[in-house]
């Protein structure tokens, strides 16, 4: 019976065929003991991602989790969760041209940059410790938290350093592109990150 990998995160795991395959469909293929679960979406703020992780805890033997920056967020709208960014309240939402301006004006009034990088470290830190507390294997990545395309530069989370990614799959950027999802267009470092998963994965079956 195949086991199952569950990936949780942002656009950075979401496949887009349109462009060609991503590190996830290359990790399926380096895998085939697994099923792989792809909880990723588009725009998920790190809250979405926690979600997710609850998600995955319940049926999940390997999980690997992909955080974002804290200048995402989320909303209830047609009885769905549509998650967002403040930079890029636009056409790539759902959202019509009333709703827009709504968000853009709360953003402009309201958001607190500091008090949403709290928020962010606490959401990741709790999902961190469930995923420690379960005792699954798991890797993670820090994403576009404090990332240092943003100016970051503070160290957080020492205490799951031993469960850290040795890739951050923000730092491959080099547009910032809505297309593809997965935003990294280097088929090299696609393949590499696979082959990285796959060797944990490997390494603890």
């Amino acid at each position: 019976m195949r086991r199952l990998l569950y990936i949780c995160g942002d656009s950075f795991g979401v496949p887009d065929p349109a462009y060609g395959p991503c590190w996830v469909d290359y990790l399926e293929k380096l895998v085939p003991s697994h099923h792989v679960v792809n909880l990723s979406r588009v725009c998920a703020s790190n809250l979405m991602i926690s979600q997710q992780v609850d998600q995955a805890l319940d049926q999940a033997d390997h999980i690997i989790v992909l955080c974002t920056a804290s200048t995402r967020n989320q909303t209830r709208w047609n009885n769905q969760i549509i998650p967002y960014s403040i930079h890029s309240l636009n056409e790539t939402t759902p959202f019509d041209a009333q709703q827009l301006a709504v968000l853009q004006s709360y953003t402009r009034e309201f958001f607190d940059l500091d008090l949403a990088i709290y928020q962010n470290k606490c959401t990741i830190e709790s999902l961190l410790q469930r995923l420690t507390d379960s005792a699954k294997p798991f890797l993670w990545d820090q994403g576009g938290f404090e990332h240092v395309s943003y100016g970051g530069v503070g160290e957080y989370f020492a205490k799951w350093r031993q469960y850290r990614s040795a890739f951050n799959l923000w730092d491959h950027v080099k547009s910032k592109q809505h297309r593809p999802y997965y935003h990294i267009q280097n088929d090299r470092v696609h393949r590499d990150v696979a082959a990285y998963y796959a060797g944990w994965i490997h390494a603890q079956t």
